[in-house]
């Protein structure tokens, strides 16, 4: 019994091991992207401009850190296109404050077109 408890504890072991891998493995992480601005840029609630904002506007030399996209309220003829923020970095500090910037109004969308940034959950 002893040999066999032996085989099992390694094998569980094993299983064990492989089982994290493969959960490791599947786990997609995608670092921020920060994004340099070149024209002011409102941080929304939703990713809608007609949402309330949720930080002072961007405006260029600043920065704001990304980390997906998704669809959301057209502005004008740009598109629907909306990046996560989750950092702002105006010249004077930075900010933890999630919200939502118009991508056509950040980096024309490239980030979304390049596919440099995921789809968000």
């Amino acid at each position: 019994m002893g040999t066999w408890f032996k085989r099992a504890t390694a094998s569980g072991t094993v299983l064990l091991a492989a089982a994290a891998a493969v959960g490791f493995a599947g786990a997609s992480a995608h670092a921020d992207d920060d994004l340099y601005i070149s024209r002011t840029v409102g941080v929304y609630s939703t990713p809608y401009a007609t949402s309330s904002k949720v930080a002072p506007d961007l405006h260029a030399g600043d920065t704001v850190a990304v980390n997906c996209w998704t669809v959301g309220g057209n502005v004008g003829t740009y598109g629907d296109v909306w990046y996560h923020a989750v950092r702002e970095g105006y010249t004077s500090g930075e900010q933890w404050i999630e919200g939502w910037v118009f991508a056509p109004f950040v980096d024309g969308a490239n980030d979304f077109h390049t596919g440099a940034i995921p789809k968000c959950p």
